[in-house]
């Protein structure tokens, strides 16, 4: 790298250095002498000036970063939210059902639906409470069913 600072068009300045006008202004006008260490300087004050750019970058991503977690924390509040109300009218729901159907089984079945209904009902509930830990654990956490 040299001292020597171009300017912008140089180079097609120096192509048409046969044009009498170019030599004409090339001779009137001498480019100023630099004072020493200006390179070292300029190159000090870019690389600050990045310096300077990538701390405000790095601060504007730092920002971003907390809004993006914020609304991350807002929409797990708003999803468990959402959740819990599904579960809670999903158990009115099912009350009501029971409330309603509990008679009509009873008039179907004779005295035995006092005992086999609480127990097909707690084998159904039962079932599916398997099938949900399965789900969420996996059956490779389960102790004596590895794949291995």
């Amino acid at each position: 790298m040299t001292d020597e600072l171009h300017l912008p068009g140089e180079a097609e300045a120096s192509a048409d250095a046969s044009d009498p006008l170019h030599r004409a202004l090339r001779q009137a006008l001498v480019p100023p002498t630099l004072p020493g260490g200006f390179r070292s300087r300029l190159m000090i004050a870019i690389e600050h000036d990045q310096l300077a750019d990538l701390q405000a970058r790095r601060q504007a991503l730092s920002l971003e970063y907390e809004r993006q977690r914020q609304q991350l924390h807002a929409d797990y509040l708003r999803l468990r939210r959402n959740q819990l109300a599904l579960i809670v009218a999903s158990a009115f729901a099912a009350g009501v059902c029971v409330s309603l159907l509990l008679p009509w089984l009873y008039s179907l079945v004779d005295s035995v639906a006092h005992v086999s209904l609480p127990l097909v009902t707690l084998v159904v509930v039962l079932a599916l409470a398997a099938g949900a830990w399965l789900q969420r654990f996996g059956k490779t956490d389960l102790p004596g069913l590895s794949d291995g």
